[in-house]
């Protein structure tokens, strides 16, 4: 079983048959009991893959990316019962953690060009007026939950991006698409939550698409370990 997480194909094939295995799950007429196994063992699967794998020089690194992933998977199980609203805003502030401890583990005390960065933030911030813009009228009591989630989604966008200069390129570009596409599900999932639109299938892209962003955000992070633990040897 443990040879399944030394072989990154062989731990991306199990990886993607669970996932859509939770994803089918949500159409089934008895969603929640299977998916409390299903949904949970998709990050448990990722917690245990950067265990098994990473080469953190610092321990507080690893510790970013445990507390990351525990608050995803908190964050998980709370959004089960999203109707109830205490629980959705808890989970909602789970995952706003989770991006942080992400933050937290992308940043690196390098010196960056202002003007290259604006390039990026200002077409971030501009995406998230927008956002705010169109659910603006249907957000209500969670128009500042909201705010502080889209803040922290444009801040580890921007984070992702600093880390060009400070990591090898192929776990640069792994999480930056792992970000991408975390952007896109909750671009979905805030916009059929709060505004008048419907969306063809949008149950199955935001779970697919969270799980990919989670999926490639891990292993480009594992990548960036073994580069740090080559340099340092």
């Amino acid at each position: 079983m443990l040879k399944i997480f030394k072989v990154p194909y062989l731990f991306a094939i199990l990886y993607f048959i669970v996932l859509l295995i939770d994803i089918s799950f949500k159409f089934t007429l008895k969603e929640l009991p299977c998916r409390f196994i299903s949904k949970p063992l998709v990050v448990i699967l990722l917690i245990c893959y950067y265990l098994i794998n990473n080469q953190e020089i610092y321990k507080k690194l690893l510790v970013y990316m445990i507390m990351a992933l525990l608050c995803f998977l908190v964050g998980d199980f709370f959004m089960f019962f999203y109707e109830i609203q205490i629980y959705y805003i808890v989970g909602i502030l789970c995952f706003i953690l989770g991006k942080l401890f992400y933050i937290f583990r992308f940043s690196k005390r390098k010196d960056f060009d202002l003007v290259k960065l604006l390039a990026i933030i200002i077409p971030c911030f501009l995406y998230m007026l927008l956002l705010l813009i169109l659910t603006y009228e249907n957000l209500g009591n969670f128009f500042y939950p909201t705010l502080l989630y889209l803040f922290v989604v444009v801040t580890l966008i921007i984070f992702a991006h600093l880390r060009k200069q400070s990591v090898n390129f192929k776990s640069y570009v792994l999480v930056l698409v792992g970000v991408i596409f975390s952007l896109f599900s909750d671009s979905i999932t805030i916009i059929s939550s709060f505004y008048d639109a419907t969306f063809a299938y949008n149950k199955v892209s935001i779970m697919l698409f969270y799980g990919i962003s989670q999926y490639f955000i891990v292993i480009g992070i594992v990548e960036e370990t073994k580069s740090d633990a080559f340099v340092v040897k």
